[in-house]
């Protein structure tokens, strides 16, 4: 560790981190209503989420490598404040298109906090403690989509959809008086030297060159867009094919999240005790029979009850993948940090923003085509951590 850092900073990096996923599924029991609200299609309302992940994708290509050179703590401040007014202005949003375009906004001012929560870090830790830092920081990631689906089923509940955007405005505004007051810069000055840096192409192409680094973080976006393809395709699967209230899918949601927060913490343990490449084998060996089991459920009678275990194999697991490919692909990136953490939330991100649209495509009347989507996936990243060397 080189700097003192307290709890309460810590903290707030875990919330940094999760600020803008929670923009996801916060408002998410509400996509059905939102969805005839709008008087759009099924895919459109579902592109709102796709928007969302594609701002997160090109937002920290933008800010990773620019915190590399200006420091941590600017672009936080920024991006929570363009966090807050976007997500009030969407309360407004006259139709679908203007909608997506503003959480498209959000998504780009949201990124800030995954790259730069994840690049002070790495500023200060290295090795087994960077990767139980890590842990502890997707954990309190996780707790979030414990808690949003619950207060957005909630809040939706008593009021309505637009007011979950509401609630996000405030947040925003709460994270930018945080950053202001109690997080400090953690950039070494000599680090922030741009003639002593490669340029951001430069940058990059270091890191293409690492051949783990690229393969942790194609496992990583492969394994995580089973759970994108849960989160497109969910609340209609779950509320309009097997009839469930928005109450009762904010519950199944927050458990499956809790399976998140539970095996990001597991994570952080076990690769003390076996090892990290270890560890993760087991978790992406796990989400994958989830996904199996989830396909094959798709063959047998229609039962709420046979679907939600393997549902939750396959989120939950994705908790300790990310952790961990994550700390893997981080190690020894003290120079390039932030740059580093973008591409690690390009591919997760980008790949992720490309299932929305593709489950969209295949209605609402069977969750088969989502199966086969998370089964494919999962697949993919076996494969290509298959060829990571073993440790």
């Amino acid at each position: 560790m080189k700097k003192k850092i307290g709890i309460f900073q810590l903290f707030l990096l875990g919330v940094l981190s999760a600020f803008s996923p929670l923009a996801m599924d916060l408002y998410l029991p509400g996509l059905p209503e939102l969805q005839q609200d709008l008087h759009t299609s099924t895919s459109l309302a579902q592109l709102t989420i796709t928007a969302s992940l594609l701002g997160l994708a090109l937002g920290q290509v933008i800010i990773g490598p620019l915190s590399d050179r200006i420091g941590r703590r600017t672009p936080l401040l920024w991006g929570t404040v363009l966090f807050g007014l976007s997500s009030a202005t969407i309360v407004f949003a006259p139709n679908i298109w203007v909608l997506i375009i503003l959480r498209l906004i959000q998504g780009l001012a949201g990124s800030t906090g995954i790259v730069l929560s994840l690049a002070v870090i790495t500023d200060l830790f290295t090795g087994k403690t960077l990767t139980k830092q890590i842990a502890i920081n997707q954990t309190i990631n996780g707790v979030f989509p414990v808690l949003a689906p619950v207060f957005g089923g909630v809040i939706i509940a008593i009021a309505d959809w637009q007011m979950t955007f509401w609630v996000l405005a405030v947040l925003g505004l709460i994270l930018f008086v945080s950053v202001l007051l109690a997080l400090p810069e953690t950039l070494p000055a000599e680090k922030a030297q741009v003639a002593d840096r490669p340029s951001v192409v430069g940058g990059f192409a270091q890191l293409f060159k690492q051949r783990e680094f690229v393969l942790y973080a194609l496992t990583q976006a492969f394994m995580t867009a089973a759970l994108f393809a849960y989160i497109s395709g969910s609340s209609f699967v779950l509320q309009k094919i097997f009839g469930m209230s928005v109450t009762t899918f904010g519950i199944v949601y927050a458990i499956n999240g809790a399976g998140i927060a539970l095996m990001s913490s597991l994570a952080g343990r076990w690769a003390v005790k076996f090892g990290e490449y270890r560890a993760l084998r087991w978790f992406i060996r796990a989400g994958f029979l989830g996904g199996i089991l989830l396909l094959v459920t798709a063959f047998l009678p229609k039962s709420l009850w046979l679907i939600l275990p393997p549902l939750f194999l396959v989120v939950a697991t994705v908790g300790g993948i990310i952790s961990l490919t994550t700390a893997l692909g981080m190690q020894g990136q003290q120079q390039n940090a932030g740059s580093a953490s973008a591409l690690l939330g390009l591919a997760r991100y980008a790949l992720g923003g490309l299932m929305s649209p593709i489950v969209g495509l295949f209605g609402q009347h069977t969750y088969m085509p989502m199966a086969i989507l998370i089964v494919a996936v999962q697949l993919v990243g076996f494969i290509i951590f298959s060829q990571v060397k073993k440790q």
